[in-house]
């Protein structure tokens, strides 16, 4: 994996809106923490709150068919374009031994999704762009009940109930 699709990775899917905006280190659910230096870590919140306002213009623009905003709103995600600029090599080789396989597998499935997106916005497809969409969604949701457990509680088992019929 590249370092630059590595650094998105770590954007994407290590640390959620949250995370990024409260300063706090990323917990992990698999064993072992990615643990990262404050530069990078500064890096990554920068690029979170980014991502997290591109994704919020493309629910709006999917909304009004605004399928110029969508396209750039989409590649914009895909290339995640603020790390892309400040990462150092010292940087790439830091966040490349931090990321495990599992947490690799699922970047390239989001940056994957964003260029479908991407591409059925060039297509002016409402039914396609609004199924990508749905589905960069869920892979953002499973990465982060997988990785950021701790920053979103939500995602953990639901509580025992007891069985009512």
């Amino acid at each position: 994996m590249n370092p630059l699709r590595m650094l998105s990775a770590a954007a994407i899917a290590a640390l959620a809106a949250a995370a990024a905006i409260s300063g706090a280190r990323p917990a992990m659910a698999e064993p072992g923490e990615i643990r990262l230096s404050p530069a990078l870590l500064e890096l990554l919140r920068a690029e979170m709150r980014e991502v997290t306002a591109g994704v919020q213009v493309i629910a709006a623009s999917l909304a009004t068919a605004n399928w110029d905003a969508v396209h750039d709103a989409a590649a914009n995600v895909r290339a995640s374009y603020i790390m892309e600029k400040s990462l150092t090599p010292e940087q790439s080789r830091e966040l490349g031994q931090a990321l495990p396989e599992s947490f690799r597998e699922l970047d390239a499935e989001f940056h994957e999704r964003a260029l479908k997106l991407a591409l059925a916005a060039e297509a002016h497809d409402a039914e396609l762009a609004g199924f990508h969409y749905a589905r960069l969604l869920d892979s953002c949701t499973r990465c982060h009940a997988r990785f950021a457990g701790a920053r979103f509680p939500g995602f953990g088992a639901p509580a025992a109930q007891e069985h009512r019929h």
